[in-house]
C-alpha cells in the first residue's frame, strides 16, 4: 500500500464510521416514528366506541349499561394483556410483538365492520384489545430504551400528545361515520391503518433488546382476567341488580388479591410488584388513576349528554369534542417543556385545580342547557389533565431503576386500563340507572339523560378534590427521592427538575 493510499484509507475510516452512526440514528428515529403511529392506532381503536354507546344501544336493542360492554370488555382484555407485556416483550422481542398487534388490530377491525349481532361486535372489540394491551406498555418501554440522553421525558410527553391526537380525531371521525354510514363503518378506519402499518412494519421495526427464554404464567393470566372481569361487570350493573353485583365485585377483588399474591411467589411474575416499593411511583400511579377517570368521564358521558340531552347528532357531538381533546393534546406537548423548566411543582397541583374548576363550572352551568358552554368546560378540564398527566407519568417511570422500567411501564398501563374500566362501569352504570328510572317515571329521553349526567358530576368532583390533596404528597416524595439520588444516571432529571421547583 502506498503512502497516499494509506493516508486516504485512514481518512476514509472515520468517515465510514460516522456514516454508520448517522444511519443508526436515522434508523432509531424511524422506529420511534413508527411506534408513535402504532400508538395513534391503538388510542383510536380504544376510543372509537366512546361516542357510539347511544347508537349501539339503539342499533342492537340493548340497555345503555349493556352497550357499555363494548368499552368494559375492551378494557378488561387490554388490562389482562398489559400484565403480560413485559414478559412477552422479553421473550419475543419488539418486532414480533408489534407485528402481532397490528395483525390482531386488522382482524378485529374487519370483524367489527361485518358484525351482524351484538355478541359479534363484543368479540371484535376483544380482538382489538390485544393491540392496545400490548402497545401501550411496550411502546413506553421502547421509547425509554431508544430515547437519546436526557430526552426520555420529552419523548414520553410527545407520546402522550400523539395519543391525545388519536383521542381528538376519534370523535368527529366516529360521529361522521355513524351519522352517514352506520355504526359498523367505524371499524373501517382502524382496519386500513392497521393494514398500512403492517406493511411498513416489516421494513422498519426491529428488536432493540436481547430476547430471553422467559416463561409466561398461564394461571396469572386467568386470575387477572377473571378478577378484572368480575369486578368491572359487577360495578357496571350494580344499579340494576344490587346485592348480586356487590358479591360479584367482592369476588373480583378477592381474585385480584390472589393474582397480586401470586406475583410475589413465582420466579417469573407477569407483573413485578417491586416498583411499588418506590413511594413516589406508588403515589403517582394513584394520581394517574384519578386523572384518567376524569378523562374517561369526559370521553363517555359528555357525548351521551350532547346526543341524548342536547339532541346533537353523533357527528356534531364529535366535532364539538374535537377542540377540547386537542387542548389535551397540545398541553401534553407543552407539559414536557414545562416539566423540564419548573419541575412537578406547581405543575401537578395547578393542573388539578384547573380540572376542578372545569368540572365545577360544568355543574354550575348545566341548567343553561348550552352545548357550547359544556364544550368550553370540557376543554378546560382536558387542558388541565394534559398539563400534568404526562409529567406524572414521566417522573413515575424515570424514578425507577432501569431494570424495573419495563415492569413499571406494564404496571402503569395496567392501572390506566383498570381506571378506564372503573370509571366506565361506575359513571355509565350510574347514568344508565338514572336514565331508566327517569324514563319509567315519565320523563323524556332528553330530561332523563340530563338528570343522569348531573347525577354523576358530584362523584367526579369529589375524586378531583382527593387528587389535589394527594398531589402535594407526590411533589414532596419526588423532591425527597431526587435529593437522595442526585446525579445517579436516570434519576438525574427528576432531581434537576425538583431543585428548580
Amino acid at each position: 500500500m502506498t503512502s497516499s493510499t494509506a493516508n486516504a484509507a485512514m481518512k476514509a475510516a472515520p468517515q465510514g464510521a460516522a456514516t454508520k452512526e448517522h444511519t443508526s440514528k436515522h434508523t432509531e428515529w424511524a422506529v420511534i416514528a413508527f411506534l408513535f403511529a402504532c400508538n395513534l392506532l391503538a388510542s383510536f381503536m380504544q376510543s372509537i366506541m366512546n361516542i357510539a354507546l347511544d347508537q349501539v344501544s339503539t342499533d342492537f336493542h340493548v340497555r345503555l349499561a349493556e352497550a357499555n360492554l363494548v368499552i368494559i370488555v375492551f378494557s378488561i382484555v387490554a388490562g389482562t394483556i398489559i400484565t403480560t407485556a413485559a414478559s412477552v416483550m422479553k421473550r419475543f422481542g419488539l418486532r414480533k410483538v408489534m407485528l402481532f398487534g397490528l395483525a390482531t388490530g386488522l382482524v378485529g377491525s374487519i370483524l367489527g365492520a361485518i358484525a351482524w349481532c351484538f355478541p359479534v361486535l363484543v368479540i371484535a372489540r376483544v380482538i382489538q384489545a390485544f393491540t392496545t394491551g400490548l402497545y401501550f406498555p411496550v411502546i413506553n418501554e421502547a421509547l425509554l430504551v431508544l430515547s437519546p440522553k436526557g430526552k426520555a421525558g420529552f419523548l414520553l410527553s410527545l407520546n402522550s400528545g400523539v395519543i391525545g391526537i388519536g383521542l381528538a380525531f376519534a370523535p368527529p371521525v366516529a360521529g361522521l361515520l355513524i351519522t352517514y354510514a352506520g355504526l359498523r363503518a367505524l371499524f373501517l378506519v382502524p382496519a386500513v391503518l392497521a393494514a398500512l402499518l403492517l406493511v411498513v412494519g416489516f421494513f422498519v421495526i426491529h428488536d432493540i433488546t436481547p430476547r430471553e427464554e422467559r416463561p409466561i404464567d398461564a394461571v396469572s393470566i386467568i386470575l387477572s382476567f377473571l378478577g378484572l372481569g368480575a369486578f368491572m361487570v359487577g360495578l357496571n350493573e350494580i344499579t340494576h341488580y344490587g346485592l348480586p353485583m356487590i358479591c360479584l365485585m367482592a369476588a373480583g377483588l378477592a381474585i385480584m388479591a390472589l393474582f397480586i399474591w401470586r406475583q410475589t411467589r413465582i420466579p417469573h411474575p407477569l407483573l413485578d410488584m417491586r416498583p411499588f416499593k418506590t413511594a413516589a411511583f406508588s403515589v403517582g400511579e394513584v394520581l394517574i388513576v384519578l386523572a384518567y377517570m376524569g378523562s374517561v368521564y369526559l370521553s363517555l358521558l359528555v357525548p351521551l349528554y350532547l346526543e341524548g340531552a342536547a339532541g346533537l347528532s353523533a357527528f356534531i357531538a364529535g366535532c364539538v369534542l374535537t377542540v377540547p381533546i386537542l387542548c389535551y393534546a397540545l398541553m401534553c406537548f407543552a407539559s414536557g417543556k414545562i416539566l423540564g423548566k419548573h419541575g412537578v411543582w406547581p405543575l401537578v397541583p395547578a393542573g388539578l385545580v384547573v380540572v376542578l374548576a372545569g368540572f365545577i363550572a360544568m355543574l354550575a352551568t348545566l341548567s343553561l342547557e348550552s352545548a357550547l358552554i359544556i364544550a368550553a368546560c370540557t376543554a378546560l378540564v382536558y387542558g388541565g389533565i394534559g398539563s400534568f398527566y404526562p409529567a406524572v407519568k414521566s417522573v413515575d417511570l424515570e424514578v425507577l431503576p432501569p431494570e424495573l422500567s419495563s415492569n413499571g411501564s406494564s404496571i402503569h398501563s395496567t392501572i390506566v386500563q383498570v381506571a378506564g374500566c372503573i370509571s366506565s362501569a361506575l359513571y355509565v352504570g350510574l347514568m344508565s340507572g338514572m336514565v331508566e328510572s327517569k324514563v319509567a317515571a315519565g320523563a323524556t329521553k332528553a330530561e332523563a339523560y340530563a338528570s343522569g349526567f348531573a347525577h354523576t358530576l358530584p362523584v367526579e368532583i369529589g375524586l378531583v378534590i382527593a387528587a389535589i390533596a394527594l398531589s402535594f404528597a407526590f411533589v414532596k416524595l419526588v423532591k425527597r427521592y431526587a435529593l437522595a439520588h442526585s446525579g445517579q444516571g436516570r434519576t438525574q432529571k427528576p432531581e434537576k427538575q425538583q431543585h428548580r421547583a
